[in-house]
């Protein structure tokens, strides 16, 4: 009897374009990749569980990683996936620690004091994942990891102005507070869904930044291996389509959930296999 086909962590979700583009076996490592960062990061999510909790969880799946990686069995499918990917793309142990340092970084802190401090933790929930998708990918070295980095602080940027109003409720606030400060802004007024004063002028001042690391991310894919990163370029240009598609409607995300519809994903493929040619 044929064995079943590996579950696929990534359906439904903003990333499934990016599958598009990949062989089989890429395509199943990117999926259990996701995966893998999904239930981390629901883990800091939870609502129902205390900060304890989440750290007793984040800290059992730390535990778990370092037994993967020394020759363990694996604990479910997700696990079996996981380590498949790590033997078959010889995935750096560290990226995916880095991730769940985030993740408890959302278990415990709430607010960050200066832009440094934010960097740092995107590069942890996003810049860290990136530098994974692209072994995956099969690009390495010290390129790649600029434009990991880049990209990742791009992405997750944006992820902040969508749900700045949607963190704010469940006490996250991720923009620095160094920023409210420069942009004479009340932070407070976020957690009521109300538009605080100078609004437009703080979420323009982290697009701006944003658009800053899409730049940087793009010069340094423009080269040889930009075909075989096709999957990520895709990302970065879905991403960099939502933030203009966001600055277009002034920033007002305070109520439904701001994403692109079928055809500006088409669109930014489009887009995405025009910079190939």
């Amino acid at each position: 009897m044929p064995s079943s086909p590996p579950q696929r962590y990534e359906k439904g979700s903003s990333f499934s374009p990016a599958f598009f583009f990949l062989g089989r076996e890429r395509r199943r490592a990117l999926s259990a990749l996701y995966g893998y960062a999904r239930t981390v990061d629901d883990i800091a999510d939870d609502p129902g569980a205390s900060p304890a909790e989440k750290e007793t969880a984040l800290a059992s799946w730390k535990a778990r990683l370092e037994a993967l990686y020394d020759g363990g069995t694996p604990q479910g499918p997700l696990e079996t996936e996981l380590a498949w990917a790590a033997r078959t793309f010889s995935l750096n142990k560290g990226n995916l620690l880095l991730l769940l340092e985030g993740v408890g970084m959302d278990a415990r802190q709430r607010e960050y004091a200066a832009f440094e401090d934010l960097k740092y933790y995107m590069y942890r929930v996003a810049s860290a994942v990136g530098l994974s998708c692209l072994e995956i990918f099969g690009w390495r070295g010290e390129t790649a990891a600029a434009y990991a980095e880049n990209l990742g602080y791009a992405v997750q940027l944006t992820n902040i102005l969508r749900d700045v109003f949607e963190d704010a409720q469940i006490g996250r606030i991720y923009i620095p507070a160094e920023d409210f400060k420069a942009a004479g802004c009340d932070a407070s007024a976020l957690r009521n869904s109300v538009y605080p004063e100078k609004f437009t002028e703080l979420m323009e001042l982290e697009a701006s930044r944003a658009r800053g690391f899409y730049s940087a991310a793009e010069a340094l894919a423009d080269g040889p291996e930009k075909k075989s990163i096709f999957s990520a370029r895709v990302m970065a240009q879905l991403y960099s389509d939502l933030l203009t598609k966001l600055a277009a409607r002034g920033f007002r995300t305070a109520g439904a959930r701001i994403s692109l519809n079928k055809f500006e994903k088409g669109r930014a493929m489009y887009r995405a296999w025009r910079k190939l040619c």
